[in-house]
């Protein structure tokens, strides 16, 4: 069951769609990720992230829930990729901030 309401709300416990292609190829070793430089550039330049509508195309032409759906996962696992990026530079820095922690106190040692 459910409702439509006058304004075109619609009202229901849950929603199924069944899409074709999942992102996962967001995982591919060939996949384009850019860059965190070119993302920022983008959107200073357009106002909206990579592949992702403007809000004034959405306005004017909407948008499927399935599509929104499959760009959201994408940016989703574009961000994990990002973050696991991230988290093996950091364990990079990390290590050798304490390397040199290590000789500099062995310098002072002497």
């Amino acid at each position: 069951n459910f409702q439509v309401m006058g304004d075109g709300t619609i009202y229901g416990r849950e929603l199924f769609v069944r899409l074709g292609a999942f992102p996962d190829y967001v995982f591919e070793k060939d996949y384009p990720l850019l860059s965190l430089q070119e993302v920022e550039q983008h959107i200073e330049e357009k106002g909206h992230l990579p592949n992702i509508p403007s809000a004034k195309v959405i306005d004017k032409e909407g948008i499927g829930v399935g599509d929104l759906q499959i760009l959201q996962m994408e940016k989703i696992e574009e961000l994990t990729l990002y973050l696991i990026e991230m988290d093996k530079r950091l364990e990079e820095l990390e290590t050798e901030n304490n390397q040199l922690k290590t000789e500099i106190g062995e310098l002072q040692n002497k």
